[in-house]
């Protein structure tokens, strides 16, 4: 309570002090809760929940006037929604900053996010989705003095729920735009870009039998060329030995190379991307596991899928070691052509490739590692989508997948559950204007499955297949029905229908929306990141707002 007294007296503080100087300034905010009530379903797996009703909400207001913001947010979880940390249980504010931001100075003190370079060796954000958030309380510093040069310095302790973590890290970052440097660059259409970053975290040793590091760094270089028609970019980094939970108490060094090219004209589109990862977990502490406590971001080269089939096996970005390669094009077809036309055919081949590094241990805790692609695939991904637009009123998305998913590199840690999942799915994606500012949008999917090994054949899954109805009202009202059946399980009192209704109200800033149906367990994946959401059964109340 007295740290929430501290924060609203210093909002008013910096309100009245910037009040008498330049105005009033400006508030704006947003809001959300995310109830569910929770029914018991055996049939699918859901587990009784006494409290019935999980809440997760929170409230944000910031305040602006001139070069001064502010801003807190409040948080309440009654007790989380199923499939996020427990430990979030409670209410509070962790989240509040006080920020001067000049032409050549911006401070900030309290809670930040931040990044550095691709955020291989440091990234704080929030994902809501995932039940992430790992900001850093603290102290930020960024200096602009001009020449192309921007620095970023920063120290404080990572959000660890509602504490924060037992580590003080401390950053530095730096980028320089080279063509300001130079004047026959100054008018140049190719950019050029130099960064660097180092991160460090001090965690004193309490362990009684290995000798740790207290003080560990890591730090990148990256370069970056960009023109007309075309991006290259490249980011190599490096970590200090850094025993953990999850390396298993590995004394080897850390190290990541990522390059990400584009080359872009018109109507086409081409990216090729490619990482190697290799003992890369950097944490705030050494035992922290899932997706807490991370200090680094590793990007994924994975295709992100939105249609429900196709990201039933998101793949999780592994971050003690793989080396892949990634393709997309993006087409568009000339308007002179057959394909053409006034609404011409669009297509996105995409294919990504993950594999193991080849590693050769020397003793318990050190290995020797090969640089190219080891002998194992842990994902593979080929997935191809049309769209098309027929007529003002008629638009559609057609896709095809293959994937080929080692669950137990992904799901179980390796333990010889699974073998290789192979899957091949197909989409459908109509959209119909019915009337004025009403649409109707039908939806269908099909998944074949094989499973390589049938060590625990209870886990397989089977074929699916999967529909959707959804009518909009623009720009208020909308309703959607979907059924998502397993009727290829291998046992017949698995062969379940996981259905759901919902309907939604949207008015400037406010969405409201209700819902009831089955919720399939199941791995939910953002950006290489993942979480596991279980079953459940039961309704969904969201409302959000903003102003």
């Amino acid at each position: 309570m007295r740290k929430i007294i501290l924060i609203i007296a210093l909002m008013l503080m910096i309100f009245s002090e910037s009040n008498s100087q330049t105005g009033l300034g400006s508030f704006s905010g947003n809001f959300e809760i995310n109830n569910q009530y929770y029914l018991k379903d055996s049939i699918i797996g859901a587990s009784n929940v006494p409290e019935k009703l999980r809440s997760n909400g929170f409230f944000n207001l910031n305040y602006v006037n001139g070069n001064i913001s502010a801003g807190i947010r409040y948080e309440n979880y009654a007790q989380p929604l199923l499939g996020y940390d427990a430990r979030f249980a409670g209410s509070g504010i962790p989240y509040r900053f006080a920020r001067y931001s000049g032409d050549l100075i911006d401070i900030t003190a309290g809670n930040f996010y931040e990044q550095f370079g691709s955020g291989m060796v440091f990234r704080s954000y929030e994902d809501r989705q995932l039940g992430f958030d790992n900001s850093i309380d603290g102290a930020r510093i960024k200096l602009t003095p001009g020449y192309g040069l921007s620095l970023t310095g920063i120290i404080g302790r990572m959000r660890n729920f509602w504490a924060t973590s037992e580590s003080l890290l401390r950053g530095v970052d730096a980028n320089l735009e080279i063509n300001s440097l130079f004047e026959s660059l100054k008018e140049s259409d190719v950019i050029f870009n130099l960064g660097g970053s180092f991160m460090s975290k001090y965690q004193a040793d309490k362990d009684p039998l290995l000798k740790l590091p207290e003080n560990v760094g890591a730090g990148s270089v990256r370069l970056g060329i960009s023109g007309e028609s075309f991006n290259i970019n490249g980011e190599y980094a490096y970590k200090a030995n850094d025993p953990s939970y999850t390396n298993l108490n590995s004394y080897n060094s850390g190290n990541g190379l990522l390059i990400q090219t584009s080359y872009f004209t018109d109507g086409l589109g081409i990216n090729l991307n490619f990482h190697r990862i290799d003992n890369m977990d950097f944490r705030a502490e050494r035992n922290a596991i899932g997706t807490v406590l991370n200090i680094n971001y590793l990007p994924p080269i994975t295709k992100q899928h939105t249609y429900g089939l196709t990201a039933m096996y998101p793949y999780s970005t592994q971050l003690n070691g793989e080396i892949g390669v990634q393709m997309e094009v993006n087409y568009t077809f000339p308007k002179s052509t057959f394909m053409g036309g006034k609404y011409p055919w669009q297509f996105t081949l995409n294919f990504s490739n993950l594999n193991s590094i080849d590693t050769v241990h020397t003793s318990k805790y050190l290995y020797d590692s090969e640089f190219g692609f080891g002998k194992k695939t842990f994902f593979q991904d080929i997935s191809l989508y049309a769209y098309k637009k027929f007529s003002p009123d008629v638009k559609s998305n057609f896709g095809f997948v293959y994937q080929k998913y080692d669950r137990d590199i992904a799901e179980k840690g390796g333990a010889p559950t699974f073998g290789m999942v192979t899957v091949m799915t197909a989409v459908a994606d109509m959209t119909f204007k019915v009337a004025n500012r009403q649409s109707l949008r039908a939806e269908l999917q099909h998944m074949f499955y094989d499973q390589e090994l049938e060590v625990h054949p209870e886990y397989s899954n089977g074929n699916w297949a999967s529909a959707l109805l959804e009518y909009t009202i623009a720009p208020n009202w909308f309703f959607s029905v979907m059924d998502e059946y397993n009727y290829g399980n291998e046992f017949d009192e698995k062969k379940l229908h996981y259905y759901t209704a919902s309907l939604g109200y949207i008015h400037s800033g406010t969405r409201v929306q209700l819902s009831y149906g089955r919720q399939r367990e199941g791995i939910l994946c953002v950006g290489g990141v993942c979480r596991l959401v279980p079953s459940s059964n039961g309704f969904n109340f969201n409302i959000s707002t903003s102003f």
